[in-house]
């Protein structure tokens, strides 16, 4: 017997309402200094992420944000709080643009994301389906008042912004960087370029 899979399916971001993504620049946060004897969420940025965090926010000032929004894990709120420093703007802190929430593990990273992305059911990892929800659930609620950047994380992120195909899922996710950003050019989902030479 195969591995189970999820019941639904992941979402395809081309049938998400336009005016939900929408002035939205979506961040994976900056690069973190690995602890292993902490959780992940109590990680915080490297020097390298904090330099590349503040680039990140130069290259976006022409963008006229109107607010950051960002996950609660430290790396993710460290990469907000030098963001919002630069573009001169607040930061809100929304437990939905968590992680998602599965137990830690020593190896085999990269295989386990790529199972789950392809729909695999894996045991205590939070559903693709509830991921999804929850950072609709962000976006439907947002302010409409302008641009704003939402920090999360790159297996959370894909789950939205990923394409609807596994082998895309997957591409989309190892090609992120530590930050990464993503737009919205109509409906078709673009990385920002302001940190590439």
């Amino acid at each position: 017997m195969g591995p189970r899979r999820a019941s639904g399916r992941m979402v395809d971001v081309y049938s998400l309402r336009p005016e939900l993504l929408r002035d939205v620049i979506f961040i994976r946060h900056a690069e973190p200094l690995v602890e292993p004897d902490r959780p992940p969420a109590e990680w915080q940025l490297s020097m390298r992420g904090k330099e590349l965090s503040y680039k990140l926010g130069v290259s976006l000032a022409q963008r006229g944000f109107h607010q950051i929004v960002t996950s609660p894990e430290e790396k993710a709120r460290e990469t907000a709080t030098v963001l919002a420093e630069v573009l001169g703007v607040n930061v809100v802190t929304d437990d939905r643009l968590r992680e998602v929430q599965r137990p830690w593990t020593d190896d085999n990273f990269a295989t386990l994301v790529a199972r789950y992305l392809c729909g695999d059911v894996i045991e205590g990892w939070e559903s693709v389906e509830q991921v999804v929800a929850r950072l609709e659930a962000l976006l439907v609620g947002r302010p409409s008042e302008g641009p704003i950047g939402v920090v999360t994380h790159g297996t959370a992120m894909t789950c939205l912004l990923g394409a609807d195909d596994s082998a895309n899922r997957v591409r989309f996710w190892s090609d992120l960087t530590m930050p990464d950003a993503w737009i919205f050019s109509g409906e078709v989902p673009t990385r920002f370029d302001g940190l590439r030479p």
